[in-house]
């Protein structure tokens, strides 16, 4: 009778623990591939662990996104260190993007030799907006990095009252984790903040400010200032939260003006926020370029410049050659990833700071090149062409049998910059479009220079 009642076997148990828990649990060795894997990745990605296992999770990013996780996991390696709430975007086996929050810990051998992580990733998409809110998943992982250094305690909160994003100060004074804070209800927290945080959602709503309030905590004073965060169409979908300590500023006049350069510098990194979030309106989310709203702006920045003599500049326009034949035959995920791939290579040669380049429509790309001349330009242009010959984009209809560009190139010139600025811009580029379809005339993968 005893028998009937006794447990399964210890490790069967442990088994069942490890892939009935809803967090993917996975580990990897020192290269980075997937050596285990519970079968909440077919959940999570879609995939199964027979699927993953031998793969690094680099390979189910973006490249750009690849990139950005790559560099600060490599950190973390050097380090040897674990790590915790590693924001990161996956693509799924059926091509949606998910938002994973990825956390772990090093593995060594007998010899203190570090033979990889084992650690758990979950699913944060429904808190940080949607599976299919790209725009604004790229706008809060440009928050994270602003949020988690910030000297004043920030939080990024949620119309329905959940932490999206917190850094160290923030969870210090709610007396938990930053891990453990991210979604969790203001209620939850800071139960007499809830009623104030849901008036602050009404009045921003209603396009009003919200007033900045003094908040009591455990016997300290916090000065909060509340901004609303909105979406492309102007939809309010979160709310910004700066929390600094004034306790002892209540108690001594003197030291007021450490309270207000506080608050400036809180004051200063919401507007960096937030002009990060406009940022993200004038970029293109396929290739990560700028899109031909943000050519147009830094076009009309450099036009005064331009205008007085002080500075001149050269604009492209590419055109990928035979690209329809390409969607045609190889498809539009394989057309996107082309797309991608030219993105890079423009990028590698074109490095200055100032220089624009910008994905401008479907597959043509627009440079803004500052203080280059013609012969300058050209010599750019000489580099994209060798630069996209030396990658291996193979393009059976075309017949270079490979991926090729034609080129347009003009210049500024001071006198024609004297009218408005919209145009200015439209006269430069439609003599970069002229040239553009002379080289596509003169037989495509050319360069054409358009007389100023």
């Amino acid at each position: 009778m005893a028998d009937a009642h006794m447990p399964q076997h210890p490790l069967a148990h442990l088994h069942d623990i490890v892939h009935d828990n809803s967090d993917w649990i996975w580990e990897v060795d020192a290269q980075a591939r997937y050596t285990f894997c519970s079968r909440a990745c077919e959940r999570l990605l879609g995939y199964t662990p027979e699927q993953i296992l031998g793969r690094t999770p680099f390979d189910l990013m973006e490249p750009a996104e690849a990139a950005r996780v790559g560099v600060a996991f490599a950190e973390i390696v050097a380090a040897r260190r674990p790590f915790q709430c590693l924001l990161n975007r996956n693509v799924r086996a059926d091509g949606r993007t998910v938002m994973l929050e990825t956390s772990g810990i090093p593995l060594f051998d007998a010899q203190g030799a570090l033979r990889g992580y084992r650690g758990i990733d979950r699913d944060v998409t429904p808190i940080a907006g949607g599976p299919d809110d790209s725009a604004t998943n790229q706008r809060l992982f440009q928050l994270e990095a602003l949020y988690a250094a910030a000297p004043v305690a920030l939080c990024l909160i949620d119309r329905a009252a959940r932490y999206l994003a917190v850094n160290e100060a923030m969870a210090g004074i709610a007396g938990c984790s930053v891990q453990e804070m991210i979604g969790m209800r203001v209620a939850e927290v800071f139960p007499q903040a809830a009623a104030e945080q849901a008036d602050a959602f009404a009045t921003l709503a209603a396009g009003h400010d919200v007033p900045d309030q003094v908040f009591d905590w455990q016997d300290r004073s916090y000065h909060v200032r509340v901004r609303g965060v909105r979406d492309l169409e102007g939809r309010l979908i979160a709310l910004t939260t700066a929390l600094t300590d004034i306790s002892e500023h209540l108690r001594v006049q003197w030291r007021l003006t450490k309270t207000t350069e506080a608050l400036a510098e809180a004051n200063r990194q919401l507007e960096q926020a937030n002009a990060q979030l406009l940022g993200a309106a004038r970029n293109d989310h396929l290739t990560g370029l700028a899109n031909r709203r943000g050519f147009d702006r830094a076009f009309e920045r450099l036009l005064p410049a331009v205008r007085d003599g002080t500075r001149g500049a050269s604009v492209l326009m590419l055109d990928v050659d035979y690209f329809k034949q390409y969607n045609d035959r190889y498809g539009h995920p394989q057309g996107d990833q082309c797309l991608r791939d030219i993105a890079a290579a423009l990028r590698s040669v074109v490095t200055r700071g100032e220089d624009v380049v910008a994905r401008y429509g479907g597959e043509e790309f627009a440079l803004l090149l500052p203080d280059t001349d013609l012969p300058g330009t050209a010599e750019v242009a000489r580099r994209l062409q060798e630069r996209l010959a030396a990658m291996p984009i193979s393009h059976a209809g075309s017949p270079c049998a490979r991926i090729t560009l034609s080129i347009g190139v003009t210049a500024l010139q001071a006198q024609e910059c004297q009218v408005q600025d919209a145009q200015v811009r439209e006269a430069v580029m439609a003599r970069a479009d002229r040239a553009l379809y002379q080289a596509k005339n003169q037989g495509r993968n050319r360069v054409a220079l358009a007389p100023v």
